[in-house]
């Protein structure tokens, strides 16, 4: 549901979007989270992929993007501890937009210097999901959830195929139901 395969996923928090109908509202504000240090996730990453748990990873959130600059840092770092690692990333964000700069990064970076960590970044993803959550246009299309939004190829690592029909996943905990992602059932 998050990327071919079996996926790990990391939620960021902070999103300024504020897409209408978004599922995870509780990710928009910028306070609340918790800060993780780089290497932590690496390290937590790094021990999935080792076990065999993992094919890959996926970046959503709130927004990533609005967290350029440390995203980047961690997939320079993801890469150099697992360069076989299938990494994906959701963002509210048109292609154009992030070629341009022209998205809210949490430092003030000048638009040239946003527009040169968003190839960076680009550099590590295998695949996208861009473009803002629309609820009036919704989609049946592997991996997006409305008609605006592009699923991009960033690598030759997987083909539109490898993408799986729309789905949900129902994650439980030991004090019962906790959380609930994927696509909404269209009637």
């Amino acid at each position: 549901m998050n990327g071919p395969g079996r996926r790990a996923v990391i939620w960021v928090q902070g999103c300024s979007l504020g897409c209408a109908g978004c599922w995870n509202m509780e990710s928009h504000s910028g306070v609340g989270g918790h800060a993780v240090d780089v290497r932590v996730l690496v390290d937590w990453v790094r021990a999935l992929w080792l076990a065999n748990v993992i094919s890959g990873l996926t970046l959503s959130g709130g927004e990533p993007m609005e967290q350029a600059a440390g995203l980047a840092a961690f997939l320079e770092a993801m890469h150099n501890s697992v360069p076989e690692l299938s990494i994906g990333l959701f963002s509210g964000y048109a292609a154009p937009e992030l070629a341009q700069g022209r998205f809210r990064a949490s430092s003030s970076l000048p638009v040239a210097e946003r527009a040169e960590l968003w190839q960076r970044i680009r550099g590590y993803l295998d695949f996208a999901v861009l473009g803002r959550y629309n609820h009036q246009q919704p989609s049946r299309r592997p991996m997006v959830s409305s008609r605006n939004q592009r699923l991009v190829l960033l690598s030759d690592r997987y083909t539109e195929a490898d993408f799986t029909p729309q789905c949900f996943e129902v994650t439980i905990g030991a004090e019962g139901l906790t959380h609930i992602t994927g696509f909404p059932v269209l009637q």
